[in-house]
Formats: C-alpha cells, structure tokens, sequence
C-alpha cells in the first residue's frame, strides 16, 4: 500500500478526533477498534455538500464495509432532518448521527464558511458567488460542462425525476457524450435534484438556519486510530481534495 497523503490545516495538525469526539459526546459513540474508521463531518443537513458527499458515499456503501471501513456521519439538525436526509440520500440512518449546533465543529477547528451580520441564507448566497468561497465558481462551472476525468452519475436506463415529476432517462446526456465520463450538465441536473428536494422541505432541513455556512471535515483512522487522511473544507462545494474523484483517497484500501 503506498503512502496516504494526509491534508491538514495548522489549527488541525494535533488534533485527536476520536478524543474530541469521545468527548463531546461523553462516550456515546463506540469506535470500533477492529476496523478503520472513516468519519465525515458534514455542515447542516441542508446542504448541498451534504448531499453530493453522502451520496458519493452511498454508492460505495459495500465497498467501505467490504474493506472493514465503518462510516460515521455527523451532521446539524435533528432528528426529523437527519430522517429525511437519510431517506432521499439512501445512507444508513445507523451510520448518521444529528447536533443541534456547530460546537462540535468548532471544537474541531473547522471553517465556519461566510460569516456577516446579514442573515445566514444571504452568507450563503454570498458563498455560491464566490466570495469567501474559492474554487466554488470553478465547481459550479464543472457541473455544467462536464468532467473527463470524472464518472458519470446516471445510468442510460434511470429516470431524473425533477421533484415529483419523472422528466427523461440518462441515456439522455448521450447527446454530449456516450462515454463513462461526467457529461454536460450531468452534475447540474443532480445538484438541481439536490436542491429541490431541500427547498421543498426547508422547514424540516433547517431547523436553525444559523450553520448554514459551516464547512464539514473528512477522517479516516485506521485500527491504531492513526490518521490516514484529512481534509478539512474550506468553500462551497469543495468538500473533497480532489472533486472529480471525491473518494480517491481510498484507492490504496480499495485496490
């Protein structure tokens, strides 16, 4: 197996997560010492990363468990929207823990994303703009064009349902291309997907609309709870190192 590169910020660069965590939760959560630990700290329940990440995890939900990898997920809400999340998302409601608030993130040194006395909808929009966001334009952009260097999300054969209506099928994006590559707005019908489903439900995703800009964190630990990967996000729609590849740093175990 070669090295894992192992991301970190300066605030981060000791941090014991299974302590903190241990810790927060008075021992509540049980760490599983015979397998590796992947822990995915994701903002609120409502966000687009939220949703994009955990449904990248949940196609690989038989890989990670095949390779002795036990996924825990932490997100703020409760538990109505970790309910709905769960269900839309298709991941393990086992695998999926609700915070009311961002102390747990903050007790991690993550990034607090956009923050301004203007309400936390606005810093967010202010997010999907750019600012205080980099890269975000570049990933929007992505979703629209396309990616070679990614998979594609839909089978020739599925539906894309746009709310409650069952619009056309995958194969459709073979007009732009008929390889397995992310095709042209691909990523921007699942995103819109994502985002119809929040709004239709907003009452239920936010219960508190004050973390909608915080940023999440991924870990992975393996049996002697020694840090293989870290990635700490820092913008909009970047919850990954590499984003053509969300899960690339699980290649080695993988492979």
């Amino acid at each position: 197996m070669s090295d894992f590169v192992i991301l970190k910020t300066k605030q981060n660069k000791f941090m014991n997560y299974k302590n903190v965590i241990n810790e927060f939760f008075e021992k509540e959560i049980i760490f599983s010492d015979q397998r590796k630990n992947l822990i995915v700290l994701l903002g609120s329940f409502a966000d687009f990363d939220s949703f994009e990440y955990s449904q990248q995890l949940s196609a690989h939900s038989k890989k990670l468990a095949n390779h002795s990898i036990d996924l825990i997920l932490i997100g703020i809400g409760n538990e109505k929207s970790k309910e709905f999340f769960c269900k839309f998302n298709n991941i393990d409601i086992q695998n999926v823990i609700a915070v009311k608030n961002a102390d747990l993130h903050k007790k991690l040194n993550l990034n607090r994303g956009f923050v301004s006395p203007m309400p936390s909808i606005i810093n967010l929009l202010v997010m999907c703009a750019g600012i205080g966001s980099r890269g975000t334009i570049k990933e929007v952009l992505r979703g629209y064009l396309g990616d070679k260097n990614a998979k594609s999300l839909f089978a020739s054969d599925e539906n894309i349902n746009i709310g409650t209506f069952s619009i056309f099928k995958g194969k459709m994006f073979n007009i732009f291309s008929k390889k397995q590559n992310l095709r042209p707005f691909e990523l921007a019908t699942r995103r819109l997907m994502n985002m119809i489903e929040i709004l239709s439900n907003w009452n239920t995703y936010v219960p508190d609309s004050k973390f909608l800009t915080q940023r999440g964190a991924t870990i992975l630990l393996n049996e002697k709870d020694e840090l293989l990967y870290e990635y700490i996000s820092n913008s909009l729609l970047g919850y990954s190192s590499k984003m053509s590849e969300p899960l690339s740093f699980l290649e080695d175990i993988f492979n």
